[in-house]
């Protein structure tokens, strides 16, 4: 079994399928009220025969068909297992479906469309709701608990599925009945975003101005944003502040009634975000106290390590940041940086549960337990988590990320955090291409950048034929270093060399001849070939 964002909160099966919905699960055979407690996600493994918990929920991924989903179940049965979701591609027999009701398993098919990806979001989101700790008092004998319950009240007070969104549009909390909403509606639910697209329209039509101004319902309706349903929308606020907004999928506008208690519930929810940033706050300013420890090593490591739930064995570390462009003006990159460390969390914490992540002076880092891999597995694994997070969040053009080599102690963690540093400046300094890298595939490069760095620093950047051949350059308008630069990355072929630079090879033989003469170069001693390929790296892309 692989874990997928393990928590220890309790929710019943139907009290699950309620606030997920019909948009995402639907139960096919079994009782879902029979199963009182689900507390974790793992993705079934038939290749791992490690117990399983009766409270688990376990994913059948890559497993259909009828006769595969029924050996499967019966499997897990034996194991304690009462919930399993598969994406059920055929009809279930009538042998298969008896199988698995005599296993006593609860099956769930995953919807049309959504992926696995954003199953276990979602799951974790719901879940993790309900590890919050603390209640607010109702007002008017309303309810108390957390934005889930909310949102599936409001839902039930208006006859129509409800979001909760924050400021920046990003869904924190959904009721049941989502399958009753449109399709813009549904893929807003899957992806945790209202889509770009739809920002625009509402920025354009002032919608948002209207919220951050007014405690009042706004209708939009389903002309305006190209939808088959329309919208209500209402502001969520504490005092002057804007918390964000709660949105209602409706055909048409509501009574005078219905607008009021939405509006009301609107203060109800404010408190709950209130209370909920709170302890968040907390939370993460602890977690991010505990990777500095972590990442500074010594003698506290250990106990950090143990406290952010990664155990003691081989790690390595991931460090976040973003490229910035030439010519280009960034001046939210420290918020962007902010976002994306939170949204690495979430990422790691559904595929790479014994990880964690937290913004440490202005970097974000994040520390992965790999235990049970090899050191070339676990980099490779870094590797492909990381640009599998920047390829869905769309942040591969201008986010990069550094990863250093697995340690085997907590108290070397402090090397493998140089090491992803050290990475990311290579990405920074556009030495090596893509948008990750791993210490270990660019540490030539990053010993370069070093020593370049010590240059400048003594003065001696200026220094060299290659700045001499530079000069002429600019002052001339010729292209002598790279032509040379092409001679010595071909290894002296003239006919490769010329091709990469779309010149004739006698127009190149020229050139080299102009230039040997000019800096009276010896390049045939091998001793100032290496010297000036060393002088090329220093100088970096040009």
């Amino acid at each position: 079994m692989i874990d997928v964002g393990t928590v220890r909160p309790r929710i019943s099966l139907v009290r699950l399928l309620e606030d997920v919905g019909t948009t995402v699960l639907n139960p096919v055979v079994g009782d879902p009220e029979a199963v009182q407690e689900i507390a974790s996600v793992v993705i079934h493994d038939p290749d791992d025969d490690s117990p399983s918990t009766p409270d688990s929920m376990v994913l059948l991924v890559g497993i259909t068909g009828g006769e595969r989903i029924a050996e499967s179940v019966a499997g897990l049965a034996e194991r304690g297992v009462r919930v399993v979701v598969a994406r059920v591609t055929t009809e279930v027999s009538d042998a298969d479906r008896e199988s698995i009701i005599s296993s006593g398993v609860v099956v769930l098919t995953l919807a049309r469309g959504v992926s696995w990806v954003q199953l276990t979001s979602l799951l974790h989101s719901v879940l993790s709701a309900r590890n919050e700790v603390g209640h607010i008092h109702s007002r008017g004998g309303g309810p108390a608990g957390d934005l889930f319950a909310f949102a599936n009240a409001v839902s039930a007070l208006l006859d129509a599925p409800i979001t909760i969104e924050d400021r920046s549009s990003r869904v924190i909390a959904f009721s049941g009945r989502q399958e009753e909403g449109d399709g813009p509606r549904i893929a807003t639910v899957l992806e945790r975003q209202v889509p770009d697209q739809y920002i625009r329209v509402l920025e354009e039509a002032g919608v948002f101005d209207r919220l951050y101004r007014s405690d009042d319902p706004v209708w939009v309706s389903a002309e305006t944003l190209g939808t088959k349903m329309g919208r209500i929308a209402v502001s969520i606020r504490a005092g002057d502040e804007f918390l964000g907004s709660m949105w209602v999928a409706t055909g048409e506008p509501m009574s005078e009634d219905r607008m009021r208690a939405l509006r009301d519930s609107a203060g109800l929810i404010a408190l709950q975000m209130l209370r909920l940033r709170g302890g968040a706050d907390a939370e993460r300013r602890l977690r991010a106290d505990l990777i500095a420890t972590l990442l500074d090593g010594g003698s506290g490591a250990v106990d950090a390590m143990n406290r952010l739930g990664l155990g003691t064995g081989p790690a390595l570390v991931m460090a976040l940041g973003r490229r910035s462009f030439e010519g280009s003006s960034k001046p939210d990159d420290a918020a962007h940086v902010v976002r994306l460390t939170d949204a690495l969390a979430m990422h790691l914490g559904a595929v790479h549960s014994q990880s964690a992540a937290a913004l440490v002076n202005g970097t974000g880092y994040a520390v992965l337990s790999v235990r049970g891999h090899s050191p070339a597995e676990a980099e490779l694994q870094a590797f492909r988590v990381a640009s599998d997070f920047l390829d869905r969040t769309g942040a591969s053009g201008d986010t990069i990320i550094g990863i250093g080599r697995v340690v085997t102690r907590p108290a070397q963690l402090s090397r493998s955090k140089r090491d992803a540093e050290h990475a990311l400046e290579v990405l920074l300094a556009g030495r090596a291409s893509g948008s990750v890298a791993t210490f270990s595939s660019v540490h030539v490069d990053a010993i370069l950048l070093e020593i370049a760095s010590e240059a400048a620093a003594e003065g001696f950047s200026d220094l060299g034929p290659i700045e001499a051949i530079a000069s002429h350059d600019a002052a001339h308008a010729t292209s002598f270093v790279d032509t040379l630069d092409a001679w010595l990355n071909a290894f002296g072929d003239v006919g490769d060399a010329a091709a990469s630079l779309h010149v004739h090879p006698n127009t190149f033989r020229y050139r080299l001849s102009k230039l040997k003469g000019m800096a009276a170069l010896d390049l045939d001693d091998p001793n100032v070939r290496f010297r000036l390929m060393v002088h090329l790296r220093l100088r970096g892309p040009r």
